[in-house]
């Protein structure tokens, strides 16, 4: 494939995923619910798939929910998306946003589902003040609407951070060095 080909395939992919990364609504309010279907939905999700994982986020000191639209071609990728964190002691809600940019050796398209466990007061507080990560990831999924499947993955860091990834729809085959940034939303946080 020509070098020109790859770069207007990537533009095109970027642009796709650009329109699909924030929250839907004309005002703060119609968003701030719209964020809250999409955790709901996510929560559900999970908790079907791994029953376990209730009683881990009950017990958490908080949690995030985010949606993700990641595209990848070749030797380099990049996403971005929304989401929420929840402080399990107060009860306040953060939203936030998220952008990846990194490596990847793969092509594809992956819209899926973060849902972050924080069992420490300390790393939830520093999450949303600061946000985070540095990730290498490998996954495989081949998904539209109800058909295909999609290999949802679980990352434990020393367990005060637990992170599962639920695919929505995508085809993808990646393997990625991708660092993240995640930062408190300014218009949907009060």
């Amino acid at each position: 494939m020509k070098k020109e080909n790859l770069i207007t395939a990537f533009i095109a992919l970027l642009l796709v995923s650009a329109a699909c990364i924030g929250p839907k609504g004309f005002n703060a309010d119609q968003k701030r619910d719209f964020v809250a279907g999409m955790k709901s939905d996510a929560l559900n999700q999970l908790y079907r798939e791994k029953p376990h994982t209730q009683k881990l986020i009950e017990n958490a000191a908080g949690y995030g929910v985010f949606s993700n639209i990641n595209t990848q071609i070749i030797f380099v990728g990049g996403g971005g998306g929304y989401g929420v964190i929840k402080d399990n002691e107060t009860g306040n809600q953060t939203y936030m946003n998220m952008a990846e940019g990194g490596l990847a050796l793969g092509v594809g398209i992956k819209d899926f589902r973060e849902i972050i466990i924080f069992n420490s007061p300390g790393v939830l507080y520093r999450f949303i003040n600061y946000g985070w990560d540095l990730t290498l990831a490998g996954d495989a999924a081949a998904k539209s609407g109800d058909r295909g499947g999609a290999i949802g993955t679980e990352t434990d860091f020393s367990s005060d951070v637990v992170i599962y990834q639920i695919t929505k729809n995508g085809i993808a085959l990646s393997t990625s060095l991708a660092g993240s940034k995640y930062w408190k939303d300014k218009e949907l946080n009060y």
